[in-house]
């Protein structure tokens, strides 16, 4: 049977059964665990209670073996201690800390892992010293160590008893839950889901009945569907908001921390006297000031695309001509990686487009190559014909490449074409910029790639005809 096809007073109740044992098997299990750990400690206290006791009844005579040196005597005290199930371990020695007498368990009782983490599994070592009142001098010091599971009697069953018992409790109390949801919730949200299922029945028998408890539910149907809308609009503009100001404020501290860093080190007078470090921290500086330069480009663009403020103006453009005229720059942007930068040009045919956003789109799509692409790869950029009677302009490169069930949701905003290069500046923001201003061109734009065999990024914008237009 499906989900839909069950009354939704059964799923409710089922729902309400989970809730009670769920409720009911935290709090006994927390009140049982509470008990357990209170009679361990418990435990704990008598064994330091019960070395006390030991040591207190031992003292005296060993005080006095110690001061005559009295092995044999201080070496039966030692065995008679071991009378203690509790003693693993008996020792007297003198003033100058040599052995006078020593005794030993053999074998210790099993014992379970759960006393063991409670109790301990290691024995508990107690002193006292020796003082022979008689002479009023201190004569040694009396050792012993008590195993703490042997010391505590019964605390495995009585935390068995204890469990057992929560489980006990544990259910009374979530058949005394359910009983009460059945009664206070069930019947009484089981009537406002009608109201959601069949509205108009609701409201006849409203008008009927006329009580407050209808008129509420006719109230809950209308406002809950006038704020539906309200809330999904303000929780997808929160979503937003949020991954907004998380990337931004990573990727803009990065730069900025290093503005400041190289900054403050010349203050300082750190690196002023060498002329190499001083240059090498101001092209640190620029560098960073161009990337923070450019970020805030890139989120100035964004907002005045999704604002409509932006214009577009278009005109014939020759992709090959934009291609020779950007390559000096496009070499300087892969200079850096040791990249090796080719032409692809096999079509001087123009496009209808806007000469200044098809450099920005392939700009970004040339620095894109350059930070997903391994040290000494290859970039290629190049223009092309198309069968369908466009002109494709594109960047291929040998990099990480993009996973294919992922090559769409790259151009979405705040999206990063490789999630595991985080250290890679960028907010995710300039392929969406490229999808934007590519539609806005009446043009197409997309991704060919596998992960680990590179990318192809690619626009394809029609081909040039008379007239021109701006959008």
């Amino acid at each position: 049977m499906s989900r839909l096809q069950v009354p939704f007073w059964r799923r409710l109740s089922v729902r309400q059964a989970q809730i009670a044992v769920l409720i009911g098997m935290i709090l006994g299990i927390l009140f049982a665990a509470v008990q357990v750990l209170l009679d361990a400690h418990n435990q704990r206290q008598n064994l330091s209670a019960h070395a006390d006791t030991l040591l207190a009844f031992a003292s005296r005579p060993a005080a006095r073996a110690a001061y005559r040196l009295d092995a044999v005597g201080a070496q039966e005290l030692a065995l008679s201690l071991l009378n203690d199930p509790a003693v693993v371990r008996a020792r007297i020695v003198d003033e100058i800390d040599l052995t006078l007498a020593s005794a030993a368990r053999e074998t210790q009782p099993s014992s379970s892992a759960l006393e063991r983490l409670l109790l301990g599994s290691e024995a508990q070592h107690f002193e006292r010293q020796l003082r022979f009142e008689n002479a009023a001098l201190d004569v040694g010091k009396l050792e012993i160590e008590l195993d703490p599971i042997t010391a505590a009697p019964g605390f495995a069953q009585r935390t068995r008893n204890i469990l057992f018992s929560g489980l006990l409790k544990s259910t009374i109390l979530a058949v005394a839950l359910m009983l009460i949801f059945q009664w206070i919730i069930t019947k009484r949200v089981t009537r406002l889901a009608e109201t959601f299922s069949s509205p108009a029945e609701i409201r006849v028998r409203s008008k009927s009945r006329g009580d407050e408890l209808d008129l509420l539910e006719d109230e809950v149907v209308r406002t809950t569907r006038a704020l539906a809308g309200a809330v999904s609009e303000a929780q997808e503009a929160n979503k937003a908001k949020s991954v907004f100001l998380a990337s931004m404020s990573h990727e803009m501290r990065t730069p900025l921390n290093a503005v400041i860093g190289y900054a403050e080190a010349l203050e300082m007078g750190i690196g002023v006297d060498n002329a190499a470090h001083r240059n090498e921290y101001l092209k640190n500086i620029v560098r960073a000031g161009r990337q923070l330069n450019r970020l805030l480009g890139d989120i100035l663009d964004f907002s005045k695309i999704e604002a409509g403020s932006i214009d577009i103006e278009l005109g014939d453009v020759r992709l090959a001509e934009v291609i020779r005229q950007d390559l000096p720059q496009f070499e300087e942007i892969v200079a850096g990686r040791h990249l090796n930068l080719t032409s692809e040009i096999m079509t001087e045919a123009e496009v209808r487009g806007d000469r200044a956003r098809i450099r920005q789109i392939l700009l970004n799509f040339v620095s894109n190559a350059a930070k997903y692409n391994a040290d000494g790869g290859k970039v290629a950029v190049g223009c092309r014909n198309m069968s369908d009677g466009w002109i494709r302009l594109y960047v291929r490169d040998d990099g990480t490449g993009i996973p294919k069930n992922r090559t769409d949701s790259i151009f979405e905003p705040f999206v990063r074409g490789n999630n595991n290069m985080p250290d890679i500046p960028g907010a995710g923001l300039g392929l969406a910029i490229c999808k934007m201003l590519t539609e806005g061109m009446h043009g197409r734009i997309g991704c060919d790639s596998a992960e680990g065999e590179g990318a192809t990024f690619w626009i394809d914008l029609p081909l040039s005809r008379a007239g021109s237009g701006s959008l």
